[in-house]
């Protein structure tokens, strides 16, 4: 596929590795061909390059213009990216690649997430390496696998193969912000089977569903109250339930633990004279859900229909079990932080997940916290409803979160050069959603750290997308704290 007309072009170097990016697939866990992209690319520069036990790429780049001989950097980024689309969309993003264009100054994908979080970063790194006019120290790049899913590469990294005690991260979407500080998380899994049976005369099959929510990053909108389709749809089948006997035979909601879910949908029986109140219903909670979602999330739909397929169901003792136990399950922002003096959240919850495919019983959450110790609170809220319902219940993947420290060298030099560069003052601030540089200080032991990037918005949704002006103010940045570092 050729580069379209309207790519962006400047910084040359940056949108030409980006423009590679768009073109390797790279789904988490699927990362084979933008490793062997950075292999090649190192091999044909000449830069040392090792890939790690998990898959992790590093790579060693030769000071330049005078500072040949100083002491390393680390600058750190994540190649896979979320794989998300539109319902009509047809990709497998496993082989597929990226089609952009441009829409009043910002970069987009056609129907999928871009791959913006973080392939610019990724670019602005490699970029800065095939700079030969340049001016950098020694550099440590490291490209981290598997981050969306649970920040997997980070935490199976090995500090052997690092030098560096200053670091730079190029994951956060904020254009003028310098962040310091991270959330750490935990998910959950909840699991349980349920016996099914037959459908009974009279009864016909419902299929119930909710789409065109925005949905996001459960770090960076989960305090949004945008609409989450799970919760949505449990909503309306727990009022359904008053005055119908429903049976539940399928439901699927949500597509990853850090994405908030956009769509879902449900199949259940209900009998033959409850279908005008059923779809009254659905019209009934529309408007409800219209009175509060915010804006981006008023082109909802919701529709229910009749299908003929005639699956096995839950009982309908077991369909009011499930429903109730989706029903009150958490969900959104749990606590702020109120000391940073922004909207900051301190502690929230994704329900990310939840399935009912052939009486298997799946969901998933994304606990994420500033303060571990304030986390078990909501910890014990989960484990207690998975209990009470009788669903088997395991964490996994937990990281720690990145406490701010405020005496660091690295920051006083970035605050010091955006000064400089701008004329103005950048906001120093930490962010709800996780970075590995909790993970990487555990590793590495003292090492002084600070994160920044362009504006990103809708990340980890179909509406992902970049702004060009800012990532020309990011390069100069980036380019400009590497000559002084």
């Amino acid at each position: 596929m050729s580069k379209p007309q309207d790519f962006p072009s400047e910084p040359k170097k940056l949108w030409d590795v980006f423009y590679d990016f768009t073109q390797t697939p790279r789904p988490s866990k699927h990362e084979e061909k933008i490793q062997e992209y950075l292999i090649d690319l190192a091999k044909k520069h000449s830069f040392e390059c090792q890939k790690d036990s998990v898959g992790n790429i590093i790579m060693y780049v030769p000071g330049k213009n005078g500072r040949e001989d100083d002491e390393p950097v680390l600058v750190q980024n994540h190649i896979d990216m979320v794989t998300d689309s539109l319902p009509e969309v047809q990709i497998d993003f496993k082989n597929d690649p990226i089609e952009t264009f441009m829409d009043d100054g910002w970069l987009k994908a056609k129907g999928t997430t871009l791959g913006a979080d973080n392939g610019i970063g990724c670019a602005a790194a490699l970029a800065i390496a095939l700079d030969e006019s340049a001016v950098h120290p020694p550099l440590e790049l490291l490209f981290t696998v598997d981050e969306e899913t649970g920040l997997n590469g980070a935490l199976g990294l090995e500090s052997k193969y690092f030098k560096a005690k200053k670091m730079l991260n190029l994951d956060t979407e904020e254009w003028g912000s310098l962040y310091i500080g991270c959330a750490g998380g935990i998910d959950y899994q909840f699991e349980r089977d349920f016996e099914l049976e037959n459908k009974e005369e009279g009864e016909s099959l419902f299929e119930l569903k909710i789409s065109g929510l925005v949905g996001g990053h459960s770090g960076l909108d989960i305090q949004e109250q945008r609409g989450n389709a799970i919760k949505m749809i449990s909503e309306y089948l727990s009022e359904a339930l008053n005055g119908a006997s429903l049976k539940l035979a399928e439901l699927r909601g949500g597509r990853a633990h850090n994405i908030i879910p956009r769509d879902a949908f449900a199949k259940f029986y209900a009998q033959n004279t409850q279908s005008d109140r059923l779809k009254e219903l659905a019209q009934e909670m529309k408007r409800r859900w219209l009175s509060y979602l915010p804006k981006e999330d008023q082109n909802f739909e919701i529709e229910i229909s009749q299908t003929e397929a005639t699956p096995d169901a839950l009982s309908f003792e077991n369909t009011s079990q499930f429903i109730q136990f989706a029903s009150l399950f958490p969900h959104g922002a749990h606590a702020y932080d109120l000391a940073s003096g922004r909207k900051l959240v301190g502690m929230s919850n994704n329900m990310a997940r939840l399935l009912l495919v052939r009486g298997k019983a799946y969901a998933q959450t994304s606990v994420r916290f500033f303060d571990r110790e304030e986390a078990k609170k909501l910890e014990l809220q989960l484990k207690s409803l998975g209990k009470v319902f009788g669903y088997k219940v395991e964490s996994a993947s937990e990281y720690p979160s990145w406490k701010p420290v405020l005496e660091n060298p690295v920051l006083e030099t970035v605050k010091g050069v955006y000064k400089e560069t701008f004329n103005e003052e950048a906001e120093v601030t930490a962010i709800h959603a996780g970075l590995e540089c909790g993970i990487l200080k555990d590793k590495i032991g003292k090492i002084d750290v600070v994160s920044f990037g362009p504006t990103i918005m809708g990340a980890h949704s179909p509406d992902e997308r970049v702004d060009v002006a800012s990532v020309e103010k990011f390069w100069l940045l980036f380019k400009n704290v590497m000559e002084k570092i």
